[in-house]
Order: structure tokens, then C-alpha cells, then sequence
């Protein structure tokens, strides 16, 4: 009797056993949107760990299904937009919105028949958008960051992932690849595993959806930001990182208070006229000239503004591109139309490079900090106040003898500081950032050089040498794989002499 008890505790103990282990890994197991499937397939049959984070279940094939359905029917009745000499050629009737001068040729011309196509087809999409909103699959509550990469990329994104981890953000990291092509296995079942980050393949799901044209590169940004299981998303570019842990900006105004926020791009072009007209919203009083570098987006709040940014994207080559004349006022424009909150950051963007033979060459932009921004008001410059920050001065009592005698200092507001770097003209791919020996980051006479100037001014315009650290994961990077290969030897050579070296004394050249 006792022997039975004892063969049926121990039956019990291992059953126990089992259901906590299996227990563990569907909790581990992905969980994608608000009302997942549970993956039917066994422990032993899963291919890898990209094979299963690329599983979508039924509710989401169902939705991107109705979705492409949607953008389909929505297509403008009217032939592709073309560029000629800066303007849309067409004979007939024209619709021409006031323009400034200087700008008129840098917008397409439409006639009154392409507009009203476009107008139409705009307003069946915000119908279809209104529908299928409350759709919108996602993991309620979640947060997270994601970004497209491809084979060519993975090696900066992997540079801006250990660049991300040194600010101590933990959040996860999705990483959207179009299709197994761009899949390795040593990158997405390894490395990126290591950094809490996770390869899943956008082909999986839009697959299930034939009629629909495949995307263009332009396009997996947006589709990104859809099948991302996160409610709560930072999008950023594989060529961007953060100097400081984003993870703040997620828990304050102006995320919690608009639930979408965009950054300037100074060097965009004006958005048309024209697209004002189509998506039947007012022309904002200072134009959107966003970049797409990085965006903070709530699902849940924004989901129609999500579904109306993929349709700009969608029919983006032949209409809207040529509108916005980019993919990144999508984001803001977007929410305008379906009369959702943006906070579009006011701070301009500071340009990143130092002095080169007498010519100033940019390699990047440091991008402010929205918070810091939303609780900051800048003057607005004037004949009085010429600069559009406030100086010490003007915190100051009118009559000096009264300033004086409330021996105190007033201090003026602190302007954002920065949080986003983006290195676009420089890709810091630790096997061939070295290799052209470029003028960013040699001189002349091949003398090496930091790129962003002195380090008294990284530290003045960043906080901190910046610089130093992105060049420590570089080398990290590049030696990882082999620390005795040649690459690795020039990258530390380099990094010795220009971080090490020229860091330590004040001006070298």
C-alpha cells in the first residue's frame, strides 16, 4: 500500500513537473496581439526562434487580409503621378493652391479631375480605417521598440542595439525583415537573442494577403509598426540610437498626453498643398517637415492614425510620396486627418560633423528630447529679442540696483537637451567604416580624426563623449567575431589613437 502511494506521489511530482515546464514556455512563447492563438506546434518541430516569432495567428492573418482588401479598393482612380522638371505635367484643367514662389516648382501640379480622384479615394480609406480600428491586433499593455533592418543593415543595427543597451534601457526589440532572405541564423538565434531583440519575418504574414502588391523598402517601416505585437512603440531607423534610456519618455507628457510624437527635419522639403485639399483638413500654421528617424506611437490610441499612415505609404510611389515628398510626414499628417493628437517636437534637430579642409561636413543630427520640449517655451525671435532661446538676461529684474540687491541668480529655462542621435551619411558597420578612408574621419593627409569635432564640444552639445562610447561598440562589434582578423586591428588602432590619444590632449591638429 505504501509502495503504490509512493509510485503515485512520484507520478505526481513528475506531472507537476511537466505542466510548470510547459507552463514556462507558453508564458515565454510570443505572444502576439490582444487575443492570441496558442501555437499548436510542438517544442521539438520548432524550427528556430525567428521561425516562431513569425507565427501570426488566425485573428491577425484575418485582419491584414481585410486590411489589404482595403487598401486596394482605396486606390486613386487616376493615372500615377509624374514628375517632369519638378512639376506634374498634365494638359487640360489645373488645380494650383497658392504657393510661395520660390517653392512652386518643387510641388506636383494637378488637374481638378485627379484631385477630386484622390480626394475620393482618400475618404473611402479614412471609411475603411474607421471599420477596421477596432481590429487593430496588438498585446495590450506591452512596450517596446522596433526597426527594419536587411542583410546590409543588420551590422548597424547590431552597432545601434549595444549603443541602445549602454543607456541601461532593458525594453524588448522586435526587428522586421522582409522575407528569410535577409534571415542568418547566427544574427537572429544568437546576437540579437543576447540583446533582448528578436528577427521576425514580414513575409510570413503578407503572404496571406495575394492580391496585394509586394512592398517596397519604403514600405516596411509602416508595416513594421503594424505587426509589431507592441501597443506602446519606439520606432527607430537601424542608422539611429538613443544617447539616454528612452524608456522615461513612454511614462510622460507628450507621449501620455498625445500618444504620437514626431521629430523636425529641417532639411525636408515644404508638404504640398495639394495634399491638404485631398485628406480635407486644414493646413497646419507651421508645416510638418518630420523625420522618420524615430516616432513614438500608442496602438491603442492611434490605430486609426496607423491605418491611415499605411495607406500613404501604400500608394506612396505613385501618389502621396510625391505630395509629402518623403515617407515621414506620414506619421503626423496621418493623425491630422483622422483628428487625432501629434505633438510634433518644436526643438530643431543639431547637426553632428566638424570642419573639413575649411568646409563644414555633417555626418548625423542630434534630435531633443521631448519632454525636456514640451515643458519648454521658446521666445519667438523679434526686433527685441533677436535669438529664439532665452539668455540669463532675460530672467533678469528691468532695474540693475534691484537685481543687485536680490543677490540671487535666475537662471533661464534649460533648453532640450538631446536624446536621438542619427548617423545616416556614415554607416557605422564596423567592417567597412575604415575602409574608404573618408574625410569624416581622416584628414588630408590621413591623419586620423574624430568626426564630431573636439570633445569639449560633443560633451558641451550631448552631455557626454558620445564619440568615445559609439566607438567603443565599434570596436566591440568588430572584434567580436574574431579579435585577430584584420579588421578588428585597424578599428582599435584607430579608436587608440583618435579616442585614446588625441582625447587626452586638447588640440592635436
Amino acid at each position: 500500500m505504501l509502495a503504490n502511494s509512493h509510485r503515485v506521489s512520484t507520478v505526481v511530482r513528475v506531472g507537476a513537473f511537466m505542466v510548470f515546464f510547459f507552463s514556462c514556455f507558453v508564458y515565454f512563447v510570443p505572444r502576439r496581439y490582444e487575443t492570441p492563438a496558442l501555437l499548436q506546434e510542438p517544442v521539438s518541430q520548432v524550427i528556430n526562434l525567428t521561425e516562431l516569432g513569425s507565427k501570426f495567428n488566425a485573428s491577425v492573418v484575418e485582419f491584414w487580409q481585410q486590411l489589404a482588401t482595403a487598401l486596394i479598393e482605396a486606390k486613386p482612380q487616376c493615372n500615377p503621378l509624374e514628375v517632369l522638371d519638378g512639376f506634374v505635367e498634365r494638359p487640360g484643367e489645373r488645380s494650383k493652391p497658392k504657393l510661395d514662389k520660390n517653392d512652386e516648382r518643387r510641388y506636383p501640379e494637378l488637374t481638378a479631375q485627379d484631385e477630386t480622384a484622390l480626394l475620393r479615394a482618400h475618404y473611402k480609406m479614412r471609411r475603411s480605417a474607421q471599420h477596421l480600428a477596432p481590429k487593430l491586433p496588438f498585446s495590450k499593455d506591452t512596450t517596446g521598440i522596433v526597426t527594419s533592418a536587411n542583410l546590409e543593415s543588420i551590422p548597424v543595427l547590431l552597432v545601434s542595439l549595444r549603443m541602445l543597451r549602454r543607456t541601461g534601457c532593458n525594453l524588448p526589440v522586435e526587428v522586421f525583415l522582409a522575407d528569410w532572405t535577409h534571415y542568418t541564423h547566427p544574427i537572429c538565434e544568437r546576437d540579437l537573442p543576447s540583446l533582448n531583440a528578436r528577427c521576425i519575418i514580414l513575409s510570413n504574414i503578407l503572404s496571406n494577403a495575394t492580391k496585394i502588391a509586394k512592398p517596397e523598402d519604403s514600405q516596411h517601416k509602416s508595416l513594421s509598426l503594424l505587426f509589431s505585437s507592441f501597443q506602446n512603440v519606439l520606432y527607430v531607423d537601424t542608422t539611429a540610437f538613443p544617447i539616454y534610456d528612452p524608456t522615461i519618455l513612454f511614462t510622460t507628457p507628450p507621449y501620455t498626453t498625445h500618444g504620437l510624437v514626431t521629430w523636425p527635419d529641417p532639411h525636408a522639403p515644404r508638404i504640398s498643398e495639394h495634399f491638404y485639399h485631398i485628406a480635407a483638413i486644414p493646413a497646419p500654421a507651421i508645416p510638418y517637415t518630420s523625420t522618420s528617424s524615430q516616432i513614438l506611437l500608442n496602438k491603442s490610441l492611434h490605430r486609426e492614425s496607423l491605418l491611415l499612415m499605411l495607406y500613404y505609404n501604400h500608394h506612396g510611389p505613385s501618389y502621396y510620396y510625391l505630395l509629402l515628398r518623403s515617407s515621414a510626414p506620414a506619421f503626423a499628417l496621418a493623425a491630422l486627418a483622422t483628428r487625432l493628437p501629434v505633438y510634433h517636437v518644436r526643438s530643431h534637430s543639431t547637426s553632428l560633423g566638424r570642419w573639413w579642409n575649411g568646409t563644414y561636413r555633417a555626418t548625423g543630427s542630434a534630435h531633443a528630447d521631448p519632454g525636456m520640449d514640451y515643458e519648454y517655451l521658446p521666445p519667438f525671435s523679434s526686433h527685441i529679442h533677436p535669438s529664439n532661446v532665452w539668455m540669463k538676461n532675460d530672467t533678469a529684474h528691468p532695474i540693475p540696483s534691484i537685481e543687485k540687491a536680490l543677490n540671487y541668480t535666475r537662471l533661464a529655462p534649460r533648453i532640450p537637451r538631446p536624446v536621438f542621435l542619427q548617423v545616416d551619411l556614415l554607416r557605422m558597420n564596423p567592417a567597412s567604416v575604415l575602409q574608404d578612408k573618408s574625410e569624416i574621419t581622416f584628414e588630408p593627409d590621413g591623419t586620423p580624426h574624430r568626426m564630431w569635432g573636439l570633445r569639449e564640444d560633443v560633451v558641451r552639445v550631448l552631455g557626454y563623449d558620445v564619440e568615445e562610447r559609439l566607438w567603443g561598440v565599434v570596436v566591440e562589434e568588430g572584434c567580436r567575431g574574431d579579435g585577430e582578423s584584420e579588421v578588428c586591428r585597424e578599428l582599435v588602432e584607430w579608436s587608440r589613437e583618435v579616442v585614446g590619444w588625441m582625447g587626452s590632449i586638447d588640440r592635436p591638429w
